[in-house]
């Protein structure tokens, strides 16, 4: 027996409520297999599935339509059999914040029961039979209360089967083209593509018009609103797919035929900013959206924050085509964010505050490091930190954004990389240009001097407090004062830019860029011209002059960032997602920037479907990256120990890109995905590199171990050398060994390795042992050739005396010299016993002398005629 209950209590529960619609339910439930013509027919006049069970279903209508879709079934029933209990009751159909529906029943009707009848009956709650008496062909027979029911007077349906019971369902529909009608290639583009609409109306002979380059077209019922849906929807793909040249990015608007007439000013009449939609898919109400089926998936519009009531607006894709599986990412932007009453502000992008009353203003320190902390949250993340700023942002009071940005959690990451989006617009970034003296943009901007006492700063305070008009005068006086001081010109232009008088502004940063000595200055003065004409909505102009910016600055991304923006703003968004992906892959960080960007709003849809591709594309590339970690973690535990310096600074890469890894972002992945090249790669040059420089120490080894078997080889003494020439031995025959050995195999690397260190210290040891031996060496042979020289002098010397005092004694006597024949006769002995002294003392003196003098030639003369050398 079907129970109401079982398909309410199927329901998804939720505590907050997005959206409530007041409407009719229809409770429906049969025996054996249900006819499809009772669904068609209920689908047909608006209604809507909310759940559905074996033998029974539950229905929600917006309109009094129902009435005429149970009277169709009435109608039908008389002429087929159809075994069908259907009640009508009020309901409420609630929608959650994540789009789940959910339905609102009275109480008493929950409990009800029922047994199907053998044909169609259809009963109605009193308190919506009133609505249905004004309809023709409708009366209502009471049926008291019945078993199983809930206790209110029901009454039967009864209808007139000659009457048709047309819906009265119908929509207008309006395609307006983007760009400029006054070019050549607008003309020409708009044309083919509206050659290619108007083949699509007389296809499905849809009825329509054209007004001042708008085509007006009308959609007389639901099925022929979701047979146009679904075709424009591919004719739109077809030819972006295959035939280009006949595309024409244009906004569609599709609003309910109630209290508008079919004519040329029905585009005035809908009240509708098409500036804000977004190209090539159908904005309708969310009403329309949700009847159009579960073929088609429908997304919220940001620039406008009412957004509570089923009659707001929304955009509308093919589910197949535009689902998160299948190509599009699940990133939802919170709505304060995006949407508000003023203009885009100059500064952030934001439309919750004229520019004046941009919190950014207050912000001194430019923030680089905020992306790199945006890299670290995953696409869960940001949908819960826009949550809580979604939550938490006050439109009424501003310092609600203040206290978000001064938090640490992921809400303060995430609206302070939403303010760095365009920090280089901001006065933040013109007072680190006062003081900046780097050439290029990313690098130099480290580049800084000390703040200086000019009056400027003065002038800046006058800006930040709100005295506009004071801080104007001082700029002006500041500008007769120092006519040659770029400064107060790029600070008089912020000023004229808050105060609207944006031909000042113009002028004023124009002046700047001529006075502004460095191309760097010169150029961020163009970028703000360029950002003035993007502001105003002169996005060509703009255009252009951020391409002059690249010309001066290439390193200057955010000029190529800000030209793709302006394609978006004007509705041409498949157009900049070449150059956007171009930049994604030059610098990752802009895939974070784009996905938070306020500005790009209009593309949206595109937006998140373009780097769909690359994001799937990298995310299966980071699974083969991340087992290839493990194999390269596995090799260097293989090549190195973990002592090795190279060891530790690898182990904490792989850490560090191993801990990325669980985090679904698009540069945590390019930091694995280039993270793990880059360290494979490094890898390969360290072991060629050490293998080499392995080799070479071995090669200096041998040859230091030659030098000490060459200086070993002299020591008089072989019997002390035992212990020494066993540790020579050892290490000549691990040199040998590595010297012949190649050193690509790990084992064999990481062997090597240790014997290197090894035999280092071993060759210090012979080296230090070697040092005592030639010592002893040297003393030895020094001692010799001393020797050998104070024995000749000193024969050389006794010869003299021996001979020299009997010839003085002779000669002196035959001359008759006294002393001659006194003194020498009688002191003869003491005399020779003192010259011989003497001379003894000299030959040591001179022998000592002399073999200092000649010792290292003597001992190179022995030593080269031992090795064979002339």
């Amino acid at each position: 027996m079907p129970h109401l209950s079982n398909l309410l209590n199927k329901l998804p529960m939720f505590q907050e409520s997005r959206m409530v619609a007041s409407g009719y339910g229809m409770w429906i439930s049969w025996n054996g297999e249900l006819n499809p013509a009772v669904v068609q027919t209920l689908q047909d006049y608006g209604g809507l599935q909310v759940e559905v069970d074996r033998d029974q279903a539950l229905w929600f209508f917006f309109s009094p339509d129902v009435f005429l879709a149970a009277a169709r079934l009435s109608v039908w029933a008389k002429f087929n059999t159809l075994q069908l209990y259907a009640q009508l009751f009020p309901a409420k159909l609630l929608f959650s914040p994540k789009r789940e529906i959910s339905c609102s029943v009275e109480p008493s009707l929950m409990a009800q029961s029922v047994i199907v009848p053998d044909t169609c009956q259809i009963f109605v709650h009193p308190k919506i039979r009133g609505e249905g008496r004004g309809l023709p062909g409708l009366t209502f027979k009471p049926e008291g209360t019945r078993s199983g029911l809930a206790s209110v007077e029901w009454a039967s349906l009864m209808v007139d089967p000659r009457l048709p019971y047309q819906s009265s369902l119908g929509w207008y529909g309006v395609i307006k083209p983007l760009g400029n009608s006054m070019e050549k290639n607008f003309l020409e583009g708009w044309r083919q593509y509206a050659l290619e609409i108007k083949k699509l109306f007389e296809r499905l002979k849809i009825k329509f018009l054209v007004q001042d380059s708008y085509l007006v077209f009308q959609l007389e019922n639901l099925q022929m609103l979701r047979q146009w849906t679904r075709e424009h929807l591919v004719l739109v793909d077809n030819l972006k797919a295959d035939n280009r040249e006949a595309y024409w990015p244009a906004v569609v608007a599709v609003t309910n035929k109630r209290g508008l007439n079919f004519n040329p000013d029905l585009p005035k009449k809908m009240a509708l900013d098409w500036n804000q939609l977004v190209p090539d898919f159908p904005h309708m109400s969310f009403r329309s959206g949700y009847l159009l089926g579960r073929s088609f998936e429908v997304h919220d519009v940001n620039f406008s924050l009412d957004a509570s009531s089923v009659d707001d607006w929304c955009k509308v894709t093919r589910a197949a085509n535009h689902s998160e599986e299948s190509g599009m990412l699940p990133v939802q932007i919170s709505k304060h964010l995006i949407a508000g009453s003023h203009d885009h502000c100059f500064y952030c992008g934001m439309r919750s505050h004229p520019s004046h009353q941009c919190p950014t203003r207050f912000l001194t320190q430019l923030t680089p490091k905020v992306w790199n902390e945006l890299a670290k949250l995953n696409f869960e993340e940001f949908n819960k930190a826009f949550e809580v700023i979604e939550s938490k942002v006050n439109v009424e009071d501003p310092s609600t954004l203040n206290d978000i940005q001064t938090s640490k959690g992921h809400e303060g990451i995430l609206l302070n990389a939403v303010y760095g989006v365009n920090q280089i617009s901001q006065l933040r970034m013109m007072q680190h240009m006062w003081v900046c003296r780097g050439k290029d943009f990313a690098k130099g901007l480290d580049e800084v001097v000390p703040r200086d006492d000019n009056p400027v700063w003065s002038a800046l305070s006058y800006v930040l407090a709100g005295d506009l008009l004071v801080a104007d005068k001082e700029l002006a006086n500041l500008s007769i004062r120092a006519p040659r001081d770029a400064r107060p010109r790029m600070l008089a232009g912020f000023v004229a830019m808050e105060r609207g008088d944006y031909h000042k502004a113009m002028m004023m940063w124009k002046e700047a860029e001529i006075l502004s000595g460095p191309m760097l200055k010169q150029a961020y003065c163009v970028f703000l011209q360029a950002r003035l004409l993007e502001f105003t909505s002169q996005f060509q102009q703009a255009s252009e002059l951020y391409s002059r910016v690249l010309r001066m600055c290439p390193t200057m991304q955010d000029a190529q960032y800000r030209k793709s923006v302006c394609q978006v703003k004007i509705g041409f968004a498949e157009q900049a997602m070449s150059s956007l992906i171009s930049l994604v892959e030059q610098t990752p960080h802009y895939f974070n920037r784009v996905l938070i960007d306020p500005e790009m709003e209009r593309g949206h849809i595109q937006v998140l479907s373009a780097l769909y591709a690359p994001w799937v594309e990298a995310e299966s590339h980071v699974e083969k990256a991340v087992e290839k970690l493990e194999g390269l973690k596995k090799e260097v535990h293989e090549w190195f120990d973990e002592g090795s310096p190279f060891f530790a600074k690898c182990m904490k890469r792989i850490e560090r890109m191993t801990a990325a890894s669980d985090i679904k972002n698009y540069v945590s992945f390019m930091v694995i995905l280039h993270g793990c090249r880059s360290l494979s790669k490094e890898l390969d040059r360290y072991i060629t590199k050490e293998a080499n420089e392995l080799k070479k120490k071995f090669q200096e080894q041998r040859e230091r171990l030659n030098y000490i078997r060459e200086e070993a080889a002299w020591f008089p003494f072989p019997r002390a050398l035992v212990e020494f020439n066993k540790n020579y031995n050892v290490c000549a025959a691990n040199i040998k060994w590595a010297l012949n050995t190649h050193f690509q195999v790990a084992d064999i690397f990481k062997k090597a390795q240790a014997v290197a260190e090894t035999e280092e210290k071993r060759l210090e040891k012979l080296e230090n042992r070697l040092k005592f031996l030639k010592v002893v060496r040297d003393s030895t042979l020094f001692m010799l050739i001393m020797s050998r020289t104070f024995f000749w002098v000193e024969v050389t010397f006794m010869c003299i005396v021996v001979v020299a005092l009997p010839l003085s004694m002779f000669y002196g006597e035959q001359t008759g010299m006294e002393w001659a024949t006194g003194l020498l006769f009688k002191e003869k002995w003491d005399i020779q016993k003192q010259l011989i002294l003497g001379f003894s003392i000299f030959a040591i003196i001179v022998a000592c002398i002399r073999t200092v003098i000649v010792f290292d030639k003597v001992r190179e003369k022995y030593f080269n005629k031992a090795r064979g050398v002339a």
